[in-house]
């Protein structure tokens, strides 16, 4: 029997290197892409058009879909037709992990908590994988000469949809804002789906919850089959952790302060929250206090999430490609001060921005900049009072901004769409907006005082 394999980019690739490990043969679909050379040459890897896939359908056993395929792919739901299982590519590795595994998941902040919580275990001395979503197929880690002692997964709803068996020993959720409803009918299918982290967990796991995030924790915490441990930014818990002030409590009567985060370089009240998921993780696993703190002081965040690009001429200029919708963007104008002059758009996820009204507030906001395909609908949800300006690529919103701003004030390219109108992904509109800025910075001649 075969595999097929649909979507040829970074995950399908990873899957077929895998398989061909693993012996027997292999067909792989994409509509857009072509095999990998190296790939192409192995006589066990035929590749498929959606039409001949019907033809060799009786020797397939099971797709391996990559995240990034629509649900309503037509040869998707041929297959689910036909009775073939479709699992993720982290489905398939888990089946060959021995090693524990650490599940992250949540609409915003996956990718910084399993990068400190990695950050937090090497320094204690363990052989760590991180991956996932966060840019490492999961099943690479099984190609590695030398296999991980535990692995730290950021999980997709797009991932979990498709996951069956696999365990994850600690999973936590950070949060639920609307988010992918382009791929999920409703909120309550996302919900579902993200809910899944915690589907094979027994007695001896733990379910990690950010109670002070979203209502939507509750829920989760009713149906958790491992041990809960609930998590609240300034929020005080009778149990589980939370953070007050500069420091780590654990619940009790009393409570007790178990770390200081003194010294902490990540911006606002979102990261907090990404901290304390990623200390619970390293507090359940027993690295030493010190470590934990050592590490988080030490730790600097990720590229296009709140990234400091510099200052010139006594502007500020913020880098957070990566808020894709109004939620995370929120969560930026929330944690830098005022005055700021906020740069929006992009290719709209969603069509409500409704949540960043009651942010973009007179004592806060200098000017908003409107720019690319979903500027428009944007645009409805700009208080009257704003000013504001609409622009059409990335490079005249920068101008704009550049010259509205003033000595003190700080320009955040938060847009909180994505970037598929002018871009291929958030990290090549967060690298010209850094361009952009340098440039200016270094030759603009003057500035209006």
């Amino acid at each position: 029997m075969a595999y097929l394999v649909m979507g040829l980019g970074k995950t399908g690739c990873a899957v077929l290197r895998f398989l061909l490990r693993m012996g027997g043969q292999i067909y792989a679909s994409d509509d857009h892409r072509s095999l990998p050379e190296d790939i192409a040459k192995n006589p066990r890897v035929t590749f498929v058009t959606p039409e001949e896939v019907k033809k060799v359908l009786p020797s397939v056993k099971e797709c391996i879909v990559s995240p990034g395929i629509h649900p309503t792919h037509p040869l998707l739901r041929f297959l689910e037709e036909q009775g073939i299982p479709v699992i993720s590519e982290i489905e398939l590795a888990s089946r060959y992990i021995s090693f524990p595994l650490i599940g992250i998941t949540g609409s915003c902040g996956k990718s910084t908590t399993v990068s400190l919580i990695g950050e937090i275990l090497r320094s204690a001395g363990y052989r760590v994988f991180t991956g996932g979503n966060l840019g490492t197929p999961l099943i690479e880690s099984l190609m590695s000469e030398e296999l991980p002692e535990i692995g730290v997964i950021e999980l997709s709803s797009f991932q979990l949809e498709r996951v069956y068996t696999a365990r994850f020993c600690i999973a936590g959720i950070l949060n639920l804002y609307p988010n992918h409803l382009d791929y999920h009918p409703n909120m309550e299918a996302y919900f579902r789906a993200k809910g899944r982290i915690f589907l094979n967990q027994r007695s001896q796991d733990w379910s990690l919850f950010l109670f002070s995030a979203s209502p939507w924790q509750a829920r989760w915490c009713r149906t958790a089959r491992g041990q809960v441990l609930p998590l609240g930014v300034d929020t005080r818990l009778f149990e589980g952790l939370y953070v007050l002030g500069d420091a780590v409590w654990q619940g009790g009567v009393p409570s007790r302060a178990i770390l200081s985060l003194e010294g902490c370089s990540l911006l606002g009240n979102h990261n907090r929250g990404n901290i304390l998921m990623a200390v619970a993780v390293s507090w359940i696993l027993g690295v030493p206090k010190e470590t934990i703190e050592a590490t988080v002081r030490s730790f600097r965040g990720l590229p296009h999430r709140l990234e400091f690009v510099g200052e010139w001429q006594g502007i500020k200029c913020y880098n957070d490609s990566k808020s894709t919708t109004p939620a995370s963007t929120r969560a930026a104008i929330e944690a830098l001060p005022g005055p700021l002059i906020v740069i929006l758009g992009g290719k709209a996820k969603l069509e409500d921005f409704s949540g960043l009204s009651e942010v973009l507030t007179q004592d806060k906001i200098r000017c908003v900049v409107l720019y690319g395909a979903s500027r428009g609908i944007i645009a409805q949800y700009i208080p009257s009072w704003v000013e504001r300006y609409s622009v059409e690529s990335l490079r005249e919103a920068v101008e704009v901004a550049w010259w509205k701003a003033q000595r003190g004030d700080t320009i955040l390219l938060s847009p909180a769409c994505t970037s598929w109108d002018a871009y291929e992904n958030f990290e090549s509109r967060g690298e010209h907006f850094k361009e952009l800025v340098r440039f200016l910075g270094t030759s603009a001649s003057s500035k209006p005082s």
